[in-house]
This record gives C-alpha cells, sequence and structure tokens, in this order.
C-alpha cells in the first residue's frame, strides 16, 4: 500500500508530466525529458511510462503521437534490460543518449513531412538538454532528499529546470486563470520561509524568465522579484505579513502599471497560491527549514569549547605534577640532613651543655665546643667509631670524660648512619615518584596538546567536501575535520552503500591536502560513520628467528612487537640473565613494564629509567638486558634504547651501521643510565636487533657478513640465516633474531 507521502510524490510526478506536455510544439520534448528523470532517479517505469504517453497523448491526440511516445519506452526498457543483465548502473549519459534516440522518429518524420527544419533541431537539443538536467535534479531531490547540500551543476540543472516549468505554467491558462502565479507566489514563499533569502531571489528570478520568454514580456519577472523582495523583507514579523505583501506588489503592479497578465482573475490564483502555503502545518515547514549549518555552528562552536576546556584542566594536571616532581627533586636528601657538622653540634649541646665542667671548655671556645668536636664527628662518620686517637689536644688536655664523650659520639654517630640508610630508601622511592610524576606530567601535555586541536564542521572545507562527494554519487552528512598535517583526521556520515567506495578517502585527501585512510566503520541506523585518519607514510615488515637453550622447557629471551600508536611501530627483546623460567620471568617482567609504559604514552629516556630502577627495588634478582626500536612510520625516525643489550644492525643501501650499547642490563645499577640513539631511515632499510645469543657466537663481522651473503629484502630469510648461522656456530644460549624492514606505501 503507498503512503500518504509516497502517494503525494507519484501525483506530483504525473502532474509536472501532463504540465510539461502540454507546452505547445515542444511539449512532447519537454515530457521526454522529465521521462528520463524519473526513470533515471528510479521511479517504477511501469507506472511512469504510462504517464508519459498518456500526457503527450493527451495535448496531441493522433497515430503518430503513438510511435512518437513507444519508441522512448521501448528504448529504456531495452537499455535497463542490457545494463541489468551486465549486473551494472545505468549512467545519465547512456539515459540521456537513450532519451535522443527515442526522439529521433518524431524528428524524422516532421522533417520529411514537411515541418520546421528548425523546430525539429531545437526539439533534439531540448531533448538532450532537459533530459540531462531533469535527470541530475531528479536523482538529488527524489532519492538524496531536499535535505542535502546541492552540488553547483545540480544547481545549474534545477535553474534549468525551473525556467521550463514557469514556460510551461505561464501557457496554462483557464478564462485568465493563469497557473504561473499561483507557483510562483507559493514557491516564492516556501523558499523565504524554510530556505533562504537568496534560494528565493534565485527561483523568482528564474521563474521570471520562464514567464517572460511565454508572455514575451518582462513584467512577470518584475513581480517575482518584486514578490521575494517583499517576502523576504516581511519575514520578521510573521508568514501571514510576507504573504499579504506578495498580494500587494499584485496589487500595486496591476492597477499602478497595469503589466502584463494582471487582472483580478490573476490576483485571484496568486491568493490561492499563497492561501496552500499557509494552510502548511508549522510542524511540516519546521521539518523543510534548512537550519543545518547553523545548527551544526551551535555545536561546533559547543564542541570546540568542551574540548578547550578540557585541554586547559589537562594542561593544569600536567603542570600539578611537574611542581610534584620538582619540590620532591629540590627535598633535601639524607646525606644533606644528617652530617657531621650536625653530629658535633647535637654532642656539643646535649653533653658538653650538661656537664658540670663546661664552664672551663666554654670560657676558652666561646660557648661553643663543635669545632673541638667535629674532628670526631668526621671520624665516626667515616670509619664507623672514634677512638682517643681522633681526640684533639684540646679534650684530652682538659677534658675529665673523654672516654664518655667518646662512647656517646660513637653512639650518635651510629644513630645517624642507621637514619641515613633508612632514609636512603625513602630518597630512591622519591626519586621514582618524581620520575614518574614527571612522566604522567608528559602524557597529560601531550593529551592537552590533542584535546587542543580544534574540530570544525559546516565550514568551508566540509562543504566543498560535502559537494566533492555529490559529484560522485556519495551522499554525506556530517563531517568532522581534526588536528592538521600528519595528525589531520576527518569523521563523515554517509549510505551504507557509499561506506566502502574506493573514491572515498581519495576525495577527502585531496579536499584536506593529506592522503588519508579509512581507519573504521561504524555503522548507525541506515546510515554509516567513516573514520579518516592521515596514511603513515611507511610501513614494517618483521621476521622473526628464534630457539631455546637445550634441555630448557622455556626461553629466556622475551620479544614484543606492539603498535602503541598509529604512527609509532615498537620492537623489543629482552634476554634475561641465566636461562630457563627464571630468565624468562625476569625478561618477561621487563618487557611488560616497558609495553605498559609506551601504551600510557610516556617518554622513552622515562621509560627505561623508571623499568631499571623498578627491577632493581625488587627482592628477586631481575637482571634483564633490554633492546628497543622504535620506528616512526611517518617521519622514518628510528629511536633505538639499549641498556646491556646486544649491538644492533642498520643495514642502509650502502653501509651497515652498528648500535653499541655500554650499559649494564637493567636491575643491576640504579643509577646507570640507557643508551638511547636517533637514526634516519628511508625506503628499503632493515634494522636487525639479537640477543646476546645470536651475538656472542657471531661478532659484528659475522653478522655484517652473514647480510651481504644473504642479499635479501625479505626480513624473514635474513633473520632465519642469522639463526642458521649461530647454531652452525655451535650457540648454546637462548636465541632470538629480529628483523625489521622499513617500506613506503
Amino acid at each position: 500500500m503507498l503512503s500518504p507521502v509516497r502517494a503525494a510524490q507519484y501525483a506530483a510526478q504525473i502532474l509536472s508530466m501532463f504540465l510539461l506536455a502540454s507546452v505547445e510544439d515542444f511539449g512532447g520534448a519537454l515530457a521526454l525529458g522529465l521521462f528520463a528523470g524519473l526513470v533515471y532517479a528510479r521511479r517504477n517505469m511501469l507506472v511512469v511510462a504510462p504517464v508519459y504517453a498518456l500526457a503527450v497523448i493527451a495535448f496531441s491526440p493522433s497515430w503518430w503521437t503513438v510511435l512518437y511516445v513507444a519508441v522512448p519506452v521501448l528504448v529504456f526498457f531495452a537499455v535497463y534490460l542490457v545494463f541489468f543483465r551486465l549486473r551494472k548502473n545505468v549512467s545519465v549519459v547512456f539515459t540521456t543518449v537513450a532519451a535522443v534516440v527515442g526522439e529521433v522518429p518524431h524528428a524524422v518524420c516532421t522533417a520529411v513531412f514537411g515541418g520546421s527544419v528548425t523546430a525539429v533541431v531545437l526539439s533534439a537539443v531540448i531533448v538532450a538538454v532537459f533530459s540531462f538536467c531533469a535527470q541530475i535534479v531528479c536523482y538529488a531531490v527524489l532519492l538524496r532528499g531536499i535535505n542535502t547540500r546541492f552540488t553547483p551543476d545540480e544547481l545549474i540543472a534545477g535553474g534549468i529546470v525551473v525556467v521550463a516549468f514557469a514556460f510551461a505554467a505561464a501557457g496554462v491558462s483557464i478564462e485568465g486563470f493563469t497557473l504561473v502565479f499561483a507557483l510562483a507566489a507559493f514557491f516564492v514563499m516556501l523558499f523565504a520561509v524554510c530556505v533562504s533569502p537568496a534560494t528565493a531571489f534565485a527561483f523568482a528570478t528564474l521563474a521570471g524568465v520562464g514567464a517572460a520568454f511565454a508572455f514575451q514580456s518582462l513584467d512577470f519577472l518584475a513581480f517575482a522579484v518584486l514578490s521575494a523582495a517583499v517576502a523576504t523583507g516581511l519575514l520578521p514579523f510573521t508568514k501571514w505579513a510576507s504573504a499579504a505583501g506578495v498580494l500587494a506588489v499584485y496589487a500595486v503592479l496591476w492597477l499602478g502599471l497595469g503589466f502584463t497578465g494582471s487582472g483580478w482573475q490573476n490576483i485571484v490564483t496568486t491568493g490561492l497560491g499563497l492561501l496552500v502555503f499557509l494552510l502548511i502545518p508549522k510542524q511540516t515547514l519546521s521539518g523543510i527549514h534548512n537550519s543545518r549549518r547553523k545548527g551544526v555552528a551551535a555545536v561546533s562552536s559547543i564542541v570546540n569549547r568542551n574540548r578547550n576546556e578540557l585541554a586547559a584542566r589537562l594542561m593544569s594536571a600536567s603542570q600539578v605534577f611537574y611542581d610534584m616532581s620538582h619540590t620532591m627533586t629540590q627535598m633535601e636528601s639524607a646525606e644533606n640532613f644528617y652530617t657531621p657538622e650536625r653530629l658535633a653540634s647535637e654532642v656539643a649541646k646535649n653533653y658538653c651543655g650538661r656537664c658540670p665542667d663546661r664552664e672551663r671548655c666554654f670560657a676558652a671556645l666561646d660557648g661553643d665546643t663543635a669545632c673541638v668536636l667535629l674532628p670526631m664527628a668526621n671520624a665516626v662518620m667515616t670509619r664507623g667509631k672514634v677512638t682517643i686517637l681522633d681526640m684533639p689536644p684540646f679534650i684530652t688536655g682538659r677534658c675529665g670524660k673523654m672516654y664518655n664523650l667518646a662512647s656517646v659520639i660513637n653512639s650518635a654517630g651510629e644513630a645517624y648512619r642507621q637514619r641515613i640508610d633508612a632514609a636512603g630508601g625513602i630518597n630512591e622511592t622519591k626519586r621514582i615518584m618524581s620520575e614518574q610524576f614527571a612522566g604522567v606530567s608528559l602524557v597529560l601535555d601531550s593529551l592537552a596538546r590533542e584535546c587542543g586541536e580544534r574540530v570544525s564542521f559546516g565550514e568551508d572545507l566540509q562543504d566543498a567536501i560535502g559537494n566533492e562527494l555529490l559529484r560522485h554519487n556519495i551522499v554525506s552528512g556530517e563531517i568532522v575535520v581534526s588536528g592538521q598535517g600528519a595528525s589531520v583526521g576527518v569523521t563523515l556520515t554517509v549510505r551504507a552503500c557509499d561506506a566502502d567506495k574506493l573514491v572515498l578517502p581519495r576525495i577527502v585527501s585531496s579536499a584536506v591536502g593529506a592522503r588519508l585512510e579509512k581507519v573504521a566503520v561504524t555503522p548507525r541506523g541506515e546510515d554509516t560513520v567513516v573514520h579518516l585518519a592521515a596514511c603513515p607514510v611507511f610501513e614494517v615488515a618483521y621476521g622473526v628467528a628464534e630457539k631455546r637453550r637445550d634441555g630448557e622447557g622455556v626461553s629466556g629471551d622475551t620479544k614484543s612487537i606492539l603498535c602503541p600508536s598509529r604512527r609509532r611501530r615498537l620492537f623489543a627483546v629482552s634476554d634475561g640473565m641465566g636461562s630457563g623460567e627464571h630468565a624468562a620471568g625476569s625478561s618477561k617482567a621487563a618487557i611488560s613494564m616497558v609495553e605498559n609504559f609506551y601504551r600510557a604514552g610516556f617518554d622513552n629516556a622515562v621509560i627505561l629509567s623508571l623499568v631499571n630502577k623498578l627491577l632493581c627495588l625488587s627482592d628477586d634478582e631481575n637482571f634483564s638486558s633490554l633492546d628497543i626500536s622504535v620506528i616512526d612510520t611517518v617521519s622514518g625516525g628510528l629511536d633505538v634504547i639499549k641498556m646491556g643489550a646486544a649491538s644492533s644492525f642498520v643495514c642502509h643501501r650502502d653501509n651497515v651501521e652498528i648500535v653499541s650499547c655500554a650499559a649494564p642490563p637493567a636491575g643491576i645499577l640504579e643509577k646507570a643510565k640507557p643508551l638511547t640513539s636517533r637514526l634516519q631511515l628511508y625506503d628499503g632499510d632493515m634494522v636487525i636487533m639479537m640477543s646476546d645469543g645470536v651475538f656472542d657466537v657471531l661478532d659484528e663481522q659475522g653478522v655484517i657478513a652473514a647480510v651481504e651473503e644473504t642479499d635479501t629484502q625479505n626480513p624473514q630469510i635474513l633473520a632465519d640465516r642469522l639463526l642458521d648461522r649461530a647454531l652452525a656456530a655451535d650457540a648454546k644460549d637462548d636465541c632470538t633474531v629480529l628483523v625489521m624492514r622499513l617500506f613506503a606505501v
């Protein structure tokens, strides 16, 4: 059963067909063009074809007319049948050609039987032009809907269609009631209220041009343009005021100037058109109203304001963590607090100050014995014990309780050393927390910068993207652009059938000036949300070869291949000290911490330093080498981070670069600094990482010889060859080889 909306559409299409067919001499050509447009817009041909035939025959009843309408219908049936068999969509070019071919019998018969050659040629031109324009307009209006934006070629085609319909409506006049006045008044009001003043003026001008051709006068053009001006000017009041203004324009032109086509009949016709518009429910007008751009601008403002507020809060939180890190770094350490000077001062105050014979010493030392106790405090803090040999002559010559004094200093020194030892762990914890706070500060700072990137939609760039997509029959709804350069991203809503079109990323890439790729597709009702992001310039292929030590159930080596972000690829090898379960546990613990820190976005230097300190604080002896390579797929940069790891090899086209590390494995020395190196990779360069089990038996020259001998661009083949050579050289330890190759995409 037809819905009311569908029935109204068919009724409008039928009336439009009869309206165009009513045009004298060229009605058949215009009706054929509309027939082609409706068929191209997927209207049911079994309904449209009879309507077309009846409309043309009704205004030109003859047996020849039956032939004229039968041929185009048969041609269109044949074209669509062929394309259906080929399982391809019919293009607008084929349907336009089919319409021109369908007009051939009419042109031939007219020319043969003495008709005007000029009329024949003009009919053919009208069929070609109007069918092409009608197809574009019908597809845009009937398939996409009036709420989507229109491309420039669609607007031009729409203008030609409006001129044609106005020309046809101007020719429909019954007892002085001319249809064009009602249609012009209705659509001027509709466009003024529901679309924009510019659209109302454009329609009025085009309709005036069409009617001017029919009336052979420019009077109606003046009436249409003035009606649009008054209607839009009175809109701030009410639509009733605008309608009254249009009637007033007609009355002034009729009574004052007596323009062409004026009379009491057409003021009634104009009033009927206005009345039909005024009877449209307010909800319907609100639904048609083109408020999308204003809504988008408001939403864009809200989104960017919220993002800016979030970025500011993240930046403030980043500053808080930075201040906490700085404060902990500046805190007085135990070594600075418990000094020999402080020990000498405390003993002078608490022991010498309470001695019955203190006046004898105070008189000579101006009331403070700390200066003569300092050598004894230095001795107890340095050697752990003070003897009579460490006492200065002033004490041995004057103090009668020097043995008790030595005992007191020894006890106080022991207490100081215990406090220093206890505070040492606290200080190390402060350093770790300080570095962690600094890492968190960097992460929050990075998030703040990302959130601070402006999100835009409903602007010129989005309009350009939407218009270009429409040129390729891709209908887009919301279009959101965020970031710029390598971090640009575009999210847009399209029809489900358009989401997989290969041309979609290319069109958007051309518009934003960056190569984008589809990263996610999210269904949303009948539409689909497509997420596009900047394509990496490079990608990484890798190969792995490994073998555990003979007699062990597991390998002590652990590898990690991770994508911590869209533009970074992380490769890591950790070699636990020893072999078996214990070594495997040590290397897995180190790699797990590294992975988690990288996922959180911590800086390279912070990660290795924290991992080293955390392993040092562990009760178990977790000694593991760490070898990490982070490749940037946008710039081709390579970050190499090593702690106690074997050398890495970077194979360029004409040379091999060796990256060696002198730092001990993680977990041995708390203050050990990892090796960090920044290198540049190019298309085709390869990076080789390996554990000690392979490097110890091959050494640098053996690895280079294997690379030159293998001469391959396949990283898996090279990894297998290096492992084979290591095993042939009687490698006994756990062996792991990881080879990466950078290639342009």
